[in-house]
């Protein structure tokens, strides 16, 4: 294993087609991609478009180092409804399947959540309880399911209030009991959180199979602060250090999204220089 410069196909304009997206990913350094289901590709996409993302992306020279579907925040797989649940399990069941045929070795998962009103337009807020013993059952019966495929649920930490503090989230992963669950670390939104990265990291340790890699300025305090790598107030230097310390190895995802009106490749260049930086931060730490 490596530290993965990698950038997820969500940084680059949605106008953009994917092929373009892989080749300026590799251009600009990056080795490893993270493709999301829910834009150009489809959860139900033909086993065509998938063997022809397969060959592109290894033709181009870059990994696909996790898959994703936004479908998850809309059908969580916390709900009461029984319909909405069925089909947010089934989203993980179809990504267990994609993430097995590309190589992917994790799939970005949400964790349900207490409130998901932040990405999904029909809420449902729940008991904190009921969504703790709802998710460990879905995620436990999907475990054996991923293990089988050589891939790993990786739980985000996302703003779903749901799994707030490292050391209960190491103990939802503990109780879980099998290597084919672990965490999607996400930086920033650890800070969005009310958290400090460096203690998470240092706290989940060989638990975290992924790292997300964007900044947050804790003076907005609102989802606005989410800002590009090193323009936010991230310690870098004790992330890069934990990281260095847990044994992290792994692909560092860039997401920061598209929000250039010139240039746009600029903002996915300026990544991959960034999460480079990281690396070498990580290696020598």
């Amino acid at each position: 294993m490596e530290l993965i410069n990698s950038t997820s196909l969500r940084c680059f304009p949605p106008e953009m087609d994917w092929r373009e997206c892989i080749e300026a990913a590799a251009r600009s350094g990056y080795k490893g991609i993270e493709v999301n289901f829910d834009g150009q590709f489809e959860l139900d996409c033909p086993q065509a478009t998938l063997q022809e993302l397969k060959a592109y992306a290894e033709r181009v020279g870059v990994r696909i180092v996790s898959v994703y579907s936004r479908q998850q925040w809309k059908t969580p797989i916390s709900s009461r409804n029984p319909e909405k649940r069925r089909r947010g399990i089934q989203a993980l069941e179809r990504l267990i399947e994609i993430a097995a045929y590309l190589g992917a070795p994790t799939i970005l998962t949400i964790p349900g959540a207490v409130d998901n009103s932040i990405l999904s337009p029909e809420v449902e807020i729940l008991p904190y309880r009921e969504v703790y013993h709802r998710v460990q059952e879905v995620i436990g019966d999907l475990a054996r399911r991923a293990e089988s495929a050589g891939v790993i649920l990786a739980l985000e930490n996302v703003p779903n209030k749901f799994l707030l503090s490292p050391l209960e989230y190491r103990r939802f992963l503990e109780e879980l009991e099998s290597p084919a669950v672990g965490c999607h670390f996400d930086v920033a939104n650890c800070l969005y959180g009310g958290g400090y990265p460096e203690d998470w990291i240092r706290t989940l340790g060989k638990w975290i199979k992924a790292v997300h890699v964007k900044d947050y300025k804790v003076s907005v305090g609102t989802l606005s602060g989410f800002c590009d790598i090193f323009e936010g107030d991230v310690n870098w230097k004790e992330v890069c250090l934990a990281l260095r310390e847990i044994g992290y190895q792994g692909a560092l995802i860039s997401e920061v999204l598209p929000s250039f009106k010139y240039h746009p490749e600029m903002l996915w260049e300026t990544a991959s220089r960034a999460i480079q930086k990281i690396i070498e931060e990580i290696e020598r730490a």
